[in-house]
C-alpha cells in the first residue's frame, strides 16, 4: 500500500514541478513583458470573480481539479465573503468543495483507473485491486498532511479504490474545516473585521498541528 501510495506522490510532485518550472521558464523567456502580461490577468480573474459570485464558487468545483491551486481561490471567497457575509461564503464553499470532492473522485476511480492500468500492465507496478485495511489511516493522514494539494488526494484515493463513503466521511470534514479558515481568514484580512481572521488563523493552525501530530505517530508506529 505504501509502495503504491508513494509512486503516486512521486508522479504528481514531478506534475506539479513541471506546470511550476513552466512558469518561471515563461517569466524568464518572456521577461518583464511576461511578468507584466500575468499580472494583468491574475487582476482580471480576481475582478471578475469577486464580482461574480457564482462563477467563483463553480471554479472552486471546477478549477482545482485541473491541478489549479485552490488557495487562491478560497483567499477570493474570504474576499467575496467580506462583502457579502464570511459565513455565506463559507457555506457555498463548502458546497463547491464537495461537487470537487464528487467529480474528481468518479473521474479517477473509473477512466483515470482503468487507463492507468493499461499504462502499468507491462511494467511491475501495479494499483491494488482492492483498498487495504489501512486505507482510512492513509487518507487520513494524507488529508492532514500541510503542503499536500487536496486535489492530488482526491485522485489518489479514487484510484487505490477507496469507497465513496469512506471518502467522503473522511474527505468533507477536513476540507471544509480548513477552506472555512482560509476564508475567514481571508474575509477578516480584507474586511478588518479582526475576530474572524483571528478564528480562521486558529483553524488553519490547528489543521496545521493535528496534521503534524498524526504524521509522528505514524512515523513513531512504522518504527
Amino acid at each position: 500500500m505504501s509502495r503504491s501510495i508513494l509512486l503516486l506522490v512521486l508522479g504528481v510532485v514531478l506534475l506539479f514541478a513541471f506546470l511550476i518550472g513552466s512558469y518561471f521558464a515563461f517569466i524568464q523567456i518572456g521577461g518583464q513583458e511576461a511578468k507584466n502580461w500575468m499580472d494583468d490577468l491574475w487582476s482580471d480573474t480576481k475582478n471578475l470573480l469577486t464580482h461574480n459570485g457564482p462563477l467563483l464558487f463553480l471554479s472552486i468545483a471546477v478549477l482545482p481539479g485541473l491541478i489549479l491551486p485552490v488557495a487562491p481561490l478560497l483567499g477570493l471567497a474570504g474576499l467575496w465573503g467580506g462583502i457579502h457575509g464570511p459565513w455565506v461564503s463559507c457555506i457555498y464553499c463548502c458546497l463547491a468543495l464537495l461537487g470537487n470532492l464528487c467529480w474528481t473522485y468518479w473521474l479517477a476511480r473509473g477512466p483515470a483507473r482503468g487507463l492507468l492500468i493499461k499504462i502499468l500492465a507491462r511494467s511491475r507496478f501495479q494499483l491494488p485491486e482492492n483498498p487495504p485495511n489501512n486505507m482510512l489511516e492513509w487518507a487520513l493522514i494524507l488529508r492532514l498532511t500541510p503542503g499536500v494539494p487536496f486535489i492530488f488526494t482526491n485522485y489518489t484515493l479514487g484510484l487505490l479504490g477507496m469507497t465513496f463513503t469512506q471518502y467522503l466521511a473522511i474527505s468533507f470534514p477536513v476540507l471544509t474545516f480548513t477552506a472555512c479558515g482560509y476564508v475567514l481568514a481571508f474575509a477578516g484580512l480584507f474586511g478588518g473585521e479582526w475576530e474572524y481572521l483571528w478564528s480562521g488563523g486558529c483553524i488553519i493552525a490547528i489543521t496545521v498541528i493535528i496534521g503534524r501530530f498524526a504524521i509522528k505517530k505514524k512515523r513513531a508506529h512504522a518504527n
